[in-house]
Order: C-alpha cells, then sequence, then structure tokens
C-alpha cells in the first residue's frame, strides 16, 4: 500500500474512524501474524501479539505520532513486543519446552525477517521510484549508470561524455536526495542490512 494512503488512515483513527482502523488491521493483520509467528514459534501467542499491538494502536490512538511508514512502526512494535517474550523466562516448563525456548533464545537475534523485508518491499520499490523520477535530468543518468547500471565513475563519465568530478558532484547530490526521501525505511531496512545503494 502506498505510504501516503497508509498515513491518511492514521489521521482518520486519530480521529476515532473505526472504519479507517479495520482497514488498517485488514491490511497488516496477516503479515504481522507471519512476523510474529517467525519469532514465537507459537500460532496463539503471535495472534495474541497482533491483537494487542492493534488494541494498544486504538486505546492510544489520539496520542499517535508516526514518523515514516505505516507498516515500518507495526512491525517493530510486533518485533520488541516478541523479543520482550522471547527474553521473559518462564517458570514451570517441561524439557522439551525448555529446549525449543532455548532454541529461541539462541536464533532469535539472527532472525533475517524475511517476512518483514516482504511487507516493505513494495512500498520502498515504490519510493525509489518516485525519488529517482525527482533526480534532475543528468542527476538522474549518472544514478543510474552507477547504481543500476553497474558502471564506475570514470565508466559512467566516458559514457555521458562529462568529468569523472561531474560524476562525483551529481552522485553526492543524488544519494543526499534519496536518503532525503527514503529516510523513514533506513531504520527499518537497517535490520535487514540497509539499503544497497545507500
Amino acid at each position: 500500500m502506498n505510504p501516503t494512503n497508509s498515513n491518511n488512515l492514521i489521521q482518520l483513527i486519530k480521529r476515532g474512524d473505526e472504519k479507517a482502523f479495520e482497514t488498517l488491521y485488514r491490511l497488516y493483520a496477516n503479515n504481522l501474524f507471519v512476523i510474529a509467528r517467525s519469532y514465537l514459534k507459537d500460532d496463539f501467542l503471535a495472534e495474541e501479539v497482533v491483537q494487542g499491538i492493534f488494541i494498544s494502536l486504538w486505546d492510544r490512538r489520539k496520542e499517535l505520532h508516526i514518523r515514516g511508514n505505516t507498516g515500518g512502526y507495526l512491525f517493530k512494535m510486533v518485533k520488541n513486543r516478541c523479543l520482550d517474550i522471547l527474553r521473559k523466562p518462564r517458570k514451570l516448563i517441561s524439557m522439551e519446552d525448555e529446549t525449543v525456548l532455548l532454541e529461541n533464545k539462541l536464533n532469535f537475534k539472527a532472525l533475517q525477517d524475511k517476512e518483514a523485508a516482504f511487507l516493505l518491499e513494495e512500498e520502498l520499490e515504490k519510493r525509489i521510484e518516485e525519488a529517482v523520477a525527482l533526480l534532475p535530468k543528468t542527476c538522474k543518468k549518472v544514478f543510474l549508470k552507477t547504481k543500476v547500471d553497474g558502471l564506475n565513475y570514470k565508466e559512467t563519465a566516458e559514457e555521458l561524455r562529462i568529468s569523472v568530478k561531474t560524476v562525483e558532484s551529481h552522485m553526492t547530490k543524488a544519494l543526499k536526495h534519496m536518503r532525503l526521501h527514503l529516510r523513514e525505511f533506513l531504520s527499518c531496512f537497517s535490520l535487514f542490512g540497509g539499503i544497497p545503494f545507500l
């Protein structure tokens, strides 16, 4: 979903719009459940986490202040809640449960969050396209030649018939521009190794 549309839903929810809240739930609940289950390995607990996140969201709707994309915000809430559960010691558990718990504790930091990356991927791709489209003509060409076509600065300069210093100047501007337009994604994707060209 377009980040702008998601943000519009949040604004409506802040005003108490129940239909907007239901729409947000339908858009994200299933993906958030998959993420929670990947951490907890327990359908019941995963469902509880997701339900709790949305209940919390509604209860404090008037104080909501979401910077960046809504999907990334909800993902962080689910991730943090799951890690809290995994860190919490459990009493009176069986040997089998203890083994599963130990495996979870050893592995949760190494999770690649593939489901979460997939959840944000479409929003990121759209924002990248929008950001590239806003670049000045030559700056856009330089950026695409180096970051999409994989040319080095010298090859880009030769192909576009400009100097290497001009290429460097355009790339500095382009990267600054891209970081600005993708700033809300940077913290989310740092969890997955970052956005490659930034």
